[in-house]
């Protein structure tokens, strides 16, 4: 398999002198083809059955709908046998800003691609084969061939692509406007307070200056908050609410994908509409709420159904407001836990505040004790998500801060990542990182982890194994230029014991600073689903640290809601330097109440 590999990079990177490729040559990113490749090799699968799974990035100038529309047409129309159970099979759907699809290497060519300026410019239009249309043949033969391992010649190649793919460039209407600007892997992401608290110096800051944070809102998203613990009762609440909680609401993520795909399948009648509402027949659409907090019943299920499915087949962009109640969880007595304790714990370290049901070592306050909290989960209970629907709930956010005049979400905390492939994409510009962008310039605060990549394990020629560290890795969506990005430190001894081992280490790929600030990472306690507390490491738990700082700036400079950019200024400027290499530690060791008083 390692020859094979090999090989096909040496293919897809075109390694010889005579043709040097660049790698963003291709709207098609080079993850993709090696995705293919190890599918292939993976499953022994037929390249015409094999499917990888894509995020397509739509033009400057069309929105992600249109995009979804005219690649949902061309698929269609491709195969004169289409049948609706192909619809499950690509499982299309678009979160606002990009479009994900499962597609064959046959569809690749025929659908997607032609919605590209690249293909028209390189591989229909020229009279002679250019240097690019080669190159596709070259990739693709060998990806069609059924002996990869005897490294069949460039002219072999090329035959075995003719020989499957005709001659394509006649007799086919392509289509005329050029939708379609990238195509990449759908990545998977992962998951990557007692004492580290007052190691942040917040507990102080809050005791000398007064501060309360109850106006403050934050989005974790995550695995979810357990929003039935008793560290996040909301002791403020004197109603008869009787689920006090200061986990506000709860929105599921994780099956995103899968509803919007489902609603565009070809005939998707009353009956399957129908269908949908039976959580026993489907396990993707679970309770549903209003915005009330009451579950929504199977009429408005159905017609909020039936309007997103209205809004699909016509192009329009999906109104948030329709579709959020369907992703809402009721906080009522049917109301589950999350089953993965990340979130909890995340949440925990954010705002747990246990002190008044419980005393002794037991007693967990995190660094903002009255905030409130959405919880926005985005990862399954095996703590793994997928790019797509991490993308739909960061659009969720912005859509939510755009229906007031002031900002609902005051800032999100990220503790997930997804490995960065350098060969594939530019740093900081995967479609994660610019969503997240986005978000920031629209006034959020965004938090997330710098990885837990820092250790490696390096064996000698002589086969001895042995434990390293590695920089330059930082994971997405860290890279992103305007996040605040954290690595992670010892609980309350970080100048004793510097940086974490297993913390993520700078520069990005790009040559900038990251981590931008680290913070309290090891053996961090904090709460778990079902009132419990656990201990955890990571980055995942240096992250809501900062948040919790940034919440605190926010509560006391109001002026700087709205101002992400003088946020993060504010935290890197202030903070502890560790006297530690500047690609480990950042701008230094996180200092809440120098933050403060340095305003």
């Amino acid at each position: 398999m390692t020859s094979i590999v090999k090989n096909f990079e040496d293919l897809v990177f075109r390694n010889e002198k005579s043709l040097i490729r660049f790698t963003q040559d291709s709207p098609v990113y080079p993850n993709v083809w090696m995705e293919f490749l190890y599918q292939l090799i993976k499953e022994e699968g037929n390249p015409s059955a094999t499917r990888v799974d894509l995020i397509l990035t739509p033009h400057r100038d069309y929105s992600s709908n249109e995009l979804f529309t005219a690649i949902k047409n061309s698929l269609r129309s491709y195969d004169s046998d289409y049948i609706e159970s192909y619809e499950n099979d690509w499982a299309l759907s678009t979160n606002g800003e990009t479009v994900a699809v499962r597609c064959t290497l046959h569809e690749l060519f025929y659908c997607l691609l032609p919605h590209t300026w690249w293909f028209k410019e390189y591989i229909i239009k020229p009279k002679k084969n250019s240097n690019e249309f080669i190159w596709l043949m070259w990739v693709m033969g060998f990806l069609l061939a059924d002996d990869k391992k005897s490294n069949p010649s460039k002219r072999v190649l090329e035959s075995i692509f003719k020989d499957i793919f005709g001659n394509f460039q006649k007799g086919i209407k392509w289509p005329e406007s050029k939708k379609l600007w990238s195509v990449s892997v759908n990545r998977k992401a992962r998951v990557s307070i007692y004492k580290s608290v007052p190691a942040t110096k917040a507990d102080a800051a809050r005791r000398l200056f007064d501060l309360d944070t109850s106006r403050i809102t934050w989005a974790v998203l995550d695995t979810g908050i357990d929003a039935t613990h008793q560290a996040f009762k909301d002791t403020r609440d004197n109603s008869n609410n009787p689920f006090p909680s200061r986990v506000i609401a709860t929105y599921d993520f994780t099956n995103f994908r899968q509803l919007i795909s489902r609603l565009n399948t070809a005939d998707s009648t009353l009956k399957d509409i129908e269908l949908m509402t039976s959580i026993k027949s489907n396990d993707f659409l679970g309770p549903t709420s209003t915005n009330k907090n009451r579950p929504l019943n199977k009429e408005n299920k159905i017609q909020n159904l039936r309007d997103i499915q209205k809004a699909l087949k016509s192009g329009r962009m999906i109104d948030w407001s329709i579709l959020a109640p369907l992703l809402r969880i009721p906080h009522d007595k049917n109301y589950v836990a999350p089953k993965h304790p990340h979130g909890t714990h995340v949440g925990g370290i954010i705002g747990a505040d246990n002190s008044k049901t419980i005393s002794g070592n037991a007693k967990i306050i995190g660094m903002c004790p009255e905030i409130k909290l959405y919880d926005i989960r985005v990862l399954d209970d095996n703590g793994v998500g997928e790019e797509f629907n991490i993308i739909a709930a960061i659009q969720f956010v912005r859509w939510l801060n755009r229906q007031k005049d002031l900002l609902v979400i005051h800032g999100i905390n990220l503790s997930l990542s997804i490995n960065h492939e350098v060969e594939s994409y530019a740093c900081g510009r995967t479609p994660v990182c610019e969503s997240c962008n986005r978000l920031f310039s629209e006034g959020t605060v965004i938090v997330t982890a710098a990885g837990n990549m820092g250790q490696a394990v390096y064996e000698s020629p002589s086969g001895i194994r042995q434990q390293g560290f590695r920089t330059v890795n930082i994971t997405d969506p860290g890279n992103a230029e305007n996040v605040i990005t954290v690595g992670a430190t010892h609980r309350n001894k970080p100048h004793t014991y510097g940086i974490s081992y297993f913390s993520s280490r700078g520069p990005t790929g790009d040559g900038r600073l990251k981590p931008d600030i680290v913070a309290p990472g090891e053996k961090i306690t904090s709460t778990v689903p079902g009132n419990n507390q656990e201990i955890m490491d990571g980055t995942s738990m240096a992250a809501p640290h900062v948040s919790g700082a940034a919440a605190i700036l926010l509560a006391k400079y109001r002026e700087l809601i709205g101002n992400p950019k003088k946020v993060k200024e504010i935290l890197c400027d202030s903070a502890t330097d560790l006297n530690r290499e500047r690609y480990f530690q950042g701008n230094g060791m996180l200092d809440v109440l120098r933050a403060i008083q340095s305003i």
